[in-house]
């Protein structure tokens, strides 16, 4: 495939289709720096074989790379190109389009049917390499349950750098399972799977948002076993042709155990569709300001209501089951509805002590996942 012009450099290219290149870009995309100082780090590193095109991606804290199958005529080559653009080509291109890819003096051109494209690319011998690492666990757990266990709790974690060891999502393995929890001090979200053979050795590791974002996206699209390595820096999931791997959060998880309640005062059932919909509309008052909605709990009703000096009041009934004394109690509506969002069950119920006390939100007794919001004074 390598082509010689009288007065110029060779000319290496491949060619690959462009669902196979769109694909391979998007599973690498995510992790590359879409603004920083060093234009390097917004670039991706193509690794070209005779039968393989490696895609690389990084931002010197998270590392992907991804595996797409050629035809064996490709020749040999490293470099690095803009990924957003080169992505954004791809998006554009036709699921019959064959792309050939050619890099002749220092410039790449990118041709499929009538279009043609020439970009800049910057040497592939300084783009930073994923560190190796000794790992001390390795195991393999279904993509399905992984994504599920992260999806259920990423939403609780903070956006406080100030508290920057949980802005993440805490891993590890406690009591014969697999624990994940999120936490931002006002609510708190805990999952948890079967341990998987080899996983009991798991350091507790506290997984970046962003790296948890973007490995929910990727095992999304994903079936099959995903293998999971780690140490007390480190994190790497193989997810099939895929391989993500990132440092984890250096600092301490808190002991989120000590906040879920074992003990309660009264016990409240109620469909979580009904509830979903009335905090909805009594919250329609609501301010940027106010978000604080109250619920007026009796034996069977809960009586929802929104108070804003700007824009009035709103006020609904549901129906419920509960077994206290009648309790007043106020929340975070936003924070509300983000733990109705995670629950499946038809009816959910919750646990009171009172109207200060953190309150637990489940499916059912038992449940894997267990989410805990802290009240607000109404």
């Amino acid at each position: 495939m390598t082509k010689k012009a009288s007065g110029a450099s060779a000319t290496r290219s491949f060619e690959i289709d462009a669902p196979s290149l769109r694909a391979g870009l998007k599973d690498v995309g995510d992790i590359v720096e879409k603004r920083t100082t060093i234009p390097l780090l917004s670039n991706v590193l193509m690794t070209v074989s005779p039968t393989a095109l490696v895609l690389s991606g990084t931002d010197l804290d998270s590392w992907g790379e991804r595996h797409v199958t050629l035809d064996g005529d490709a020749d040999p080559m490293r470099i690095t190109v803009h990924a957003g653009t080169l992505a954004k080509i791809a998006d554009k291109l036709t699921a019959s389009d064959r792309v050939r890819l050619a890099l002749t003096d220092g410039k790449l051109t990118v041709s499929a049917g009538r279009s043609r494209f020439t970009l800049p690319t910057l040497p592939a011998d300084d783009f930073p390499n994923a560190p190796d690492k000794a790992w001390d666990s390795e195991f393999e757990i279904p993509a399905i349950n992984l994504g599920a266990a992260l999806s259920t709790v990423a939403f609780a974690t903070s956006t406080d750098e100030t508290r920057y060891y949980l802005g993440g999502v805490l891993v590890h393995a406690q009591h014969g399972d697999l624990r994940f929890a999120a936490t931002d001090g006002h609510r708190l979200a805990r999952g948890i799977v079967a341990l998987p053979d080899g996983a009991a050795t798991l350091p507790d590791i506290i997984v970046p948002s962003k790296v948890v974002k973007v490995l929910t996206t990727l095992l999304g699209r994903y079936e099959g076993q995903v293998t999971v390595r780690a140490c007390s820096s480190a994190v790497a999931f193989e997810i099939g042709e895929t391989t993500l791997q990132a440092k984890v959060i250096d600092g301490t998880f808190p002991d989120y155990a000590r906040v879920i309640p074992t003990q309660y005062d009264g016990l409240l059932k109620v469909d979580r569709e009904t509830l979903v919909a009335a905090v909805n509309r009594v919250t329609t008052v609501s301010s940027d300001k106010v978000r604080a909605v109250k619920l007026s709990i009796r034996h069977d009703a809960i009586a929802l209501s929104v108070s804003s000096p700007e824009h009035g009041t709103g006020d609904e009934e549901i129906p419920c089951e509960w077994s206290g004394s009648p309790l007043t109690i106020g929340f975070n509506s936003r924070y509300l509805l983000e733990i109705m969002a995670h629950m499946t069950a038809i009816e959910v119920e919750a646990t009171f002590t009172d109207p200060k006390g953190p309150v637990l939100w489940r499916d059912r007794e038992g449940s894997p996942a267990t989410f805990v919001i802290m009240p607000m004074q109404v």
